[in-house]
């Protein structure tokens, strides 16, 4: 750590520098328990448009820099104002990495490009795309580090809107720097659950033997937000939920699971595996996706009535906009470990919570039959509350030897590593990048194997205009349609609590019946205890979390005292069936909801 080294973040000023970069930054400079990860004399540099006093660009875009050290480490940040002119920059940059202008007692060792002294320099560039040539110009041309110290560019997504975009930014940034200067961000690969993919395979005995379209019947990989586009909808318009969430974090979620294990965990051989395995999925059509957009939507909390807008009431949303926030696509691979098997990959906005997975469903053997039972699942909890788990069978206790009940084998992070540091993806990928470490960077080879798979889809998408995305109520677990989306593939998703009590509706003797049933202690009143079982139902039998509980009281409990009486449970039982109608009536044709309904109540009944 004895080589200076200078951060510099253009785009200084925008909200992922403010929400994620400084404070991720800090942590490896003096917060984290390993800390110092970076030397704790790293200068800071903050490149805008925009002009600000220095104080009051430390005092707004650090305010989530929390620590003992946060002093320390605001004397080692700066800001320079400036365009991405070459010459404008070459000033600018100048004054800023060599030092001429420092904070009063800053413990920022000066960058000694002036001397032609060895100093390591790392870029974020925080911009659009369309900036994205511009910026590498002028670092190239003004700012490569100087001496033999590395200069690398960290460059965050969206790498380009569709294959000829990618190859325009590609050509761009590779005729400036060597491949192993340029680290394509994707922060889900610094998630802690997506790194143990490499040791839940590789390091163990029980799974890779399994890892095959012998043993698996599908896996879904999932991204869920309980949230809109918070004022936002203009940007997100522009992309949709496909090239937000999809083509770049779900799938490289899906290459690190299925891709052949490589010689070596080094940036070259895993991404010769990944490019591998991106060569042999089929591209996508409309014909395997499916396609939602969330509209307005309303839910009683704590007994005041709850509403969310839908897309389409963003003021920056045009109101004819086509723009799905959900979207689910079957993905296909086309070699001998994975032929058959359909990878079901769905993200979408405004439903009923905030969770992000990967469920990997085993087929079920002939001599499953001899203990009647499902499939085991394998499940990976990305976020919130990290966890993997597989669901098994067990004997239950009794005198008859078939009877069987799923279990869970469970390990959450916050149970098995209590007090465990777990950093923050930003945090990984700047350590990374000073390490000179690229296998959790994404290559330029993947991404245009990754727009060959999706541009196709995207542009009839974009250009048809027949393709119209189902509306969804916000709030919901899946848009109508979906599960039998699901279904053409095998695969059948598990109901929400809500669907749940809905299915009560029509049996007021079972619906007593499970009130008593959970009221162990014969009040009339339910409190969080006696409600765990009712919750684990739908979260895979599962110890649910206090914030689990919480949602579900808060949602039913009329009076507001924490608790919830039979009449409560009852009028959620009327209002979560009245919605679970009004979704059908508004998305499915009028010749075909008796069927549906017909559907429903057979499924409730079991």
């Amino acid at each position: 750590m004895d080589t200076p080294l200078s951060v510099i973040v253009f785009g200084a000023t925008g909200d992922l520098a403010k929400k994620k970069l400084f404070p991720a930054l800090y942590q490896l400079m003096f917060g984290c328990p390993d800390a110092p990860l970076l030397p704790q004399t790293t200068r800071v540099i903050g490149y805008g448009r925009s002009a600000h006093e220095r104080q009051a660009f430390l005092d707004k875009q650090c305010v989530n820099v929390v620590g003992e050290k946060k002093d320390v480490f605001l004397k080692q940040c700066f800001y320079f104002q400036g365009s991405y002119i070459e010459e404008d920059f070459a000033t600018t940059s100048s004054a800023a990495l060599e030092g001429n202008v420092a904070a009063k007692d800053s413990a920022a060792a000066p960058d000694t490009g002036a001397t032609g002294a060895k100093a390591n320099r790392i870029f974020f560039l925080s911009v659009p795309p369309s900036a994205f040539e511009e910026v590498c110009a002028c670092v190239k041309k003004s700012a490569c580090a100087p001496g033999d110290g590395y200069t690398r560019l960290i460059i965050e997504k969206p790498f380009g809107h569709d294959s000829e975009s990618f190859a325009k930014l590609q050509k761009a940034t590779s005729s400036l720097f060597p491949e192993d200067s340029l680290f394509r961000i994707d922060h889900y690969l610094g998630k802690e659950i997506v790194l143990n993919l490499v040791t839940l395979r590789f390091g163990n005995q029980i799974f890779e033997p399994l890892w095959n379209r012998d043993n698996i019947k599908h896996v879904q990989i999932v991204f869920k937000e309980d949230l809109g586009t918070g004022g936002r909808g203009g940007y997100f318009d522009q992309s949709g939920i496909i090239r937000d969430i999809m083509q770049n974090h779900l799938l490289q979620v899906l290459l690190w699971l299925a891709m052949e294990p490589p010689a070596a965990l080094d940036r070259a051989h895993v991404q010769q595996e990944k490019c591998k395995l991106l060569k042999a999925i089929r591209t996508l059509t409309l014909e395997h996706c499916f396609l939602g957009q969330f509209g307005r939507g309303s839910w009683k909390l704590k007994g005041e009535t709850h509403e969310e807008p839908g897309y389409l009431d963003d003021p920056g949303v045009p109101k004819d906009s086509r723009c799905p926030t959900f979207a689910a696509v079957a993905l296909q691979i086309d070699n001998d470990r994975w032929r058959g098997v359909p990878f079901l990959m769905r993200a979408g906005k405004g439903l009923d919570e905030r969770m992000a997975e990967v469920r990997v469903t085993f087929k079920e053997k002939a001599y499953n039959a001899l203990v009647p039972g499902s499939g085991n699942e394998l499940v990976m909890r990305i976020q919130p509350d990290e966890a993997i788990y597989l669901k098994v069978h067990n004997k239950l206790p009794g005198w008859e030897q078939d009877r069987s009940v799923p279990v869970v084998l469970d390990m959450s992070y916050a149970n098995s590593f209590p007090g465990g540091y777990v950093a923050d993806a930003y945090e990984r990928m700047f350590l990374n990048t000073a390490k000179g470490e690229g296998s959790l960077f994404v290559g330029s080879d993947e991404l245009h194997e990754a727009w060959r798979i999706f541009t196709p889809l995207l542009k009839e998408i974009d250009e048809s205009s027949k393709v119209k995305p189902i509306v969804y109520p916000f709030g919901v677990r899946v848009p109508e349609g979906m599960d039998a989306f699901a279904k053409r593939y095998g695969i059948i998703m598990g109901e929400s609590w809500q669907e749940g009590l809905a299915c009560l509706k029509q049996d007021p003797e079972k619906l007593q019946k499970v009130f008593n049933k959970l009221d162990k202690d014969g009040d009339g009143l339910l409190d969080h205890d006696e409600i765990k079982d009712f919750a684990r139902q739908f979260n895979d039998g599962r110890e649910p979390t206090d914030r689990q509980l919480a949602r579900i009281i808060d949602r039913l409990d009329i009076d507001g005292d924490g608790l919830l009486n039979f009449q409560e449970i009852s009028q959620g039982v009327d209002r979560y069936a009245a919605a679970a109608w009004t979704t059908a009536a508004w998305t499915t044709p009028l010749g075909a909801r008796e069927a549906a309904r017909r559907d429903d109540d057979a499924g409730c009944a079991g």
